[in-house]
């Protein structure tokens, strides 16, 4: 499966930081949803302003682990919600 990436909808990145705000240099090591815990501190300061992801990033980096479960999370839900109404009879409004 070369060229293939994993979870192409997860799509942002963020760079390290110093704890004064500034960038260490480093390379991120993850992609994540821009509303990904992981770009906050626990007082809800955020990092960093995620970036999209370049296509070598895409590539050569792999999708957050808790992103990946909040998606997973959110479609089974979203399933769930629809057979919740669902009463197997005729609708009044449109028969």
């Amino acid at each position: 499966m070369a060229g293939t990436t994993e979870h192409p909808d997860i799509r942002y990145v963020v760079y390290p930081l110093h704890l004064d705000g500034t960038r260490t240099g480093a390379k991120p090591r993850l992609r994540h949803d821009p509303d990904c815990s992981h770009f906050e501190w626990r007082d809800g300061t955020i990092l960093d302003t995620p970036e999209l992801a370049t296509e070598e990033q895409m590539r050569t980096l792999r999708a957050c682990k808790t992103c990946i479960a909040t998606r997973d999370e959110s479609r089974g839900d979203a399933r769930d919600r629809m057979t919740d109404g669902r009463t197997g009879g005729v609708c009044p409004t449109c028969s």
